[in-house]
């Protein structure tokens, strides 16, 4: 093995808030180069029941989901991090209190309380998500990876934050009144490392790609952090280097400017 990529999902190879829910033939080509010699790990805040199909069938060397919550490599666990039980009731209370929705997912099964719940209907239509798969209800173990809350009033976002900072560590969705609701201390970079540590790869042979706010820890955490241009502007004061637009597949022309793989 050469080199280790980490790469995000939504922003970074497809786009469903711009209506890129396929992933491109440049970036399918990058990837299959990448895997002969290199492990590419594809790091999302979904878990394992909300990957697209498209993303799947990639075939990464392993995953980080549920924004770190997760991280399996070569088909082998790594390591799974929950909820405590006080944490999801002070989500479902902060939701409830404020006419929002809450999504609970372990690796397999994601949950919503209610699939007729305007804010949740709302969310699905935005970011271009079907309702299939959606279990209306709880984990019979109450046991959870990751949350993601959103609400029809985005006046309310700063009281959830404020109720939520004991419980819980919040990333905002750039475009709507939403976000990703992870286990304290538990983010993207936290996988990271725990999969630098257990392939023993050198700082300097580590690569990121990312375009959220969500993705900072996990660009913080190797030798090569990379953001899409499209990018949230919160991660352009950090000084990363940047390839192009996710649209203008910014991950393939990286990779072949920088001599990771050979262009087509």
């Amino acid at each position: 093995m050469n080199k280790l990529i980490f790469c995000d999902v939504d922003g970074t190879i497809v786009d469903g808030s711009r209506r890129m829910n396929d992933v491109s033939d440049l970036t399918r080509y990058a990837i299959k180069e990448l895997k002969k010699n290199d492990h590419i790990i594809i790091s999302s805040g979904r878990c394992m029941d909300l990957m697209d199909d498209e993303i799947i069938s990639l075939k990464p060397s392993g995953y980080i989901l549920c924004n770190g919550a997760y991280a399996c490599v070569d088909d082998k666990d790594i390591y799974s991090v929950y909820f405590r039980q006080e944490e999801v009731d002070k989500i479902r209370e902060v939701v409830n209190k404020y006419d929002g929705f809450a999504i609970f997912e372990t690796l397999n099964e994601t949950y919503v309380d209610s699939l007729e719940s305007r804010p949740f209907l709302e969310f699905m239509n935005c970011w271009g998500k079907a309702l299939t798969g959606f279990r209306e209800g709880r984990d019979p173990d109450d046991r959870y990876l990751i949350a993601m809350i959103g609400f029809s009033d985005r006046n309310v976002m700063p009281h959830v934050e404020r109720e939520l900072k004991d419980y819980a560590d919040l990333a905002a969705h750039m475009q709507y009144s939403s976000c990703d609701v992870n286990i304290r201390g538990i983010n993207k970079g936290y996988g990271v490392k725990k999969i630098i540590e257990y392939l023993n790869v050198p700082l300097e042979d580590t690569y990121a790609f990312g375009d959220g706010i969500n993705d900072l820890e996990m660009l913080q955490s190797v030798g090569h952090p990379i953001i899409m241009a499209n990018c949230n502007d919160e991660l352009r004061p950090f000084g990363f280097e940047e390839t192009a637009d996710v649209l203008d597949d910014g991950f393939y022309k990286y990779l072949t400017e920088n001599g990771l793989i050979k262009a087509i």
